[in-house]
């Protein structure tokens, strides 16, 4: 085994959106730093061409090109309000060569296991080499790790997850059976009302279908305009009312639930197609048996291919767990602001949040504050140490005091203005 030491180099793990993000903080704050990617290009998720990528034919942004873009590089004017994958691969493409990322870059360069090393880090490679850095950055992502439930039954259908889906010709005049209500279930809900024989839809709840215009501009930019907290709460509680109103009067499954708010999907094509009667309802999955699914209504409804779009688990199998502060058995490692473990130095995640509304500049932000407190423990240690006492307590809100319905299921949401203004708080202290 062969093993490199640099004493002032950073390691990046992760060539997609988050990583990046990441890349670029660092770049900018003159911190030395290499990015090491399994696969042969940039674009993590987003590009198609990668096996173990869930994006499909038809799959674009649910937040707006102005929303969704990096701080301090917009989407082209000459992109649609809601760009595909193709075009979002090209704009990391020019983020990249933009900013002058792509030299740094190691490609088809898999992790196999990061370990610390004294007060440094060692990074070993699947061909086995290794190296040691002063630090590394966690940049892999959340949606890796496909959650799939089990179903009891013994049952002769295709089972798939929603992540397998690729394009039309696999239900192409089939029965077929979504499992889910998030937006991965609402996109595949959609192919299969233009393409299948039958498309049944079955929930444990009811949903919410967000339009992707209001008079006449993307719903996101009346979300996402900065004001204060209680006008966001505000916001987005009459949102919810409206939603709530606009599904009751069209007849579909609405969420039974009062106390916190369910996410909604993004996009009216749902609405469309469960109206036209192309989609058809059911409850909770209990049964699989044969090539027949049985509800807990006791309806049953035969089928020829299941697809779970129960969503995706974070999961960083190349580093111990312990580590990142994960416990055993929790759903998420305790890091605060889902970036700092609170006993492992040198050690950061950006990547592992799930803002409402947008993700990549906040990957960058996080990017940000990482370096800036690199900087602060070189050149302003009385700031850096104050950090490290924040850190060490209680998480603050980053839900803008807003109840989202099962937090649990998904501990990763965060309310997006409320996650970077906190921050970009620390940025500031550290600076």
């Amino acid at each position: 085994m062969s093993e490199q030491k640099s004493d002032a180099l950073y390691c990046i793990i992760g060539a997609g959106a988050a990583g990046l993000g990441a890349a670029n903080a660092f770049q900018q704050a003159g911190l030395a730093y290499e990015v090491l990617e399994s696969a042969g290009d940039i674009g993590g998720i987003w590009d198609a061409t990668r096996a173990d990528s869930p994006v499909n034919r038809n799959t674009h942004v649910i937040a707006s090109k102005t929303i969704q873009r990096y701080p301090d590089f917009p989407m082209p004017d000459s992109y649609p309000d809601y760009p595909d994958h193709r075009l979002v691969l090209q704009y990391f493409r020019a983020y990249a060569d933009h900013f002058g990322l792509s030299s740094k870059i190691r490609f088809n360069t898999k992790v196999k296991r990061v370990e610390p090393a004294g007060d440094r880090w060692r990074v070993t490679l699947e061909d086995g080499t290794s190296s040691e850095y002063a630090g590394v950055v966690i940049a892999t992502g959340h949606d890796r790790m496909a959650r799939i439930p089990e179903i009891p039954g013994e049952h002769t259908v295709e089972v798939l997850h929603s992540s397998r889906y690729k394009n039309p010709e696999q239900i192409l005049n089939k029965r077929v059976l979504v499992v889910g209500a998030g937006q991965s279930a609402a996109d595949l809900l959609c192919e299969s009302a233009m393409n299948a024989e039958r498309t049944y839809h079955s929930t444990r709840r009811g949903f919410f279908c967000m339009p992707k215009y209001l008079f006449g501009r993307p719903t996101d930019t009346f979300l996402q305009a900065r004001a204060p907290k209680i006008m966001r709460r505000f916001a987005f509680k009459n949102l919810f009312r409206y939603l709530l109103r606009r599904s009751r009067s069209q007849g579909l499954p609405i969420p039974g639930i009062k106390k916190s708010l369910v996410i909604p999907v993004m996009g009216d094509q749902l609405h469309h197609y469960y109206t036209h009667g192309d989609i058809i309802h059911k409850g909770d999955l209990v049964k699989l048996s044969g090539n027949r699914a049985v509800f807990d209504d006791g309806s049953e409804a035969e089928v020829d291919v299941v697809f779970l779009a129960t969503g995706f688990s974070p999961s960083y199998d190349f580093i111990d767990p312990e580590h990142l502060n994960w416990a055993q058995g929790a759903t998420k490692p305790a890091l605060f602001l889902h970036i700092f473990p609170p006993r492992a130095e040198n050690l950061y995640v950006v990547g592992m949040v799930r803002p409402i509304g947008s993700h990549w500049d906040a990957y960058e932000y996080q990017g940000r504050l990482v370096a800036a407190y690199i900087l602060a423990k070189k050149n302003k240690p009385a700031r850096a140490e104050r950090f490290d006492r924040v850190r060490q307590k209680r998480q603050p809100d980053l839900q803008a005091g807003l109840k989202f319905y099962n937090a649990e299921e998904y501990p990763l949401v965060v309310e997006k203005q409320e996650y970077v203004k906190q921050v970009r708080r620390q940025i500031r202290s550290l600076r």
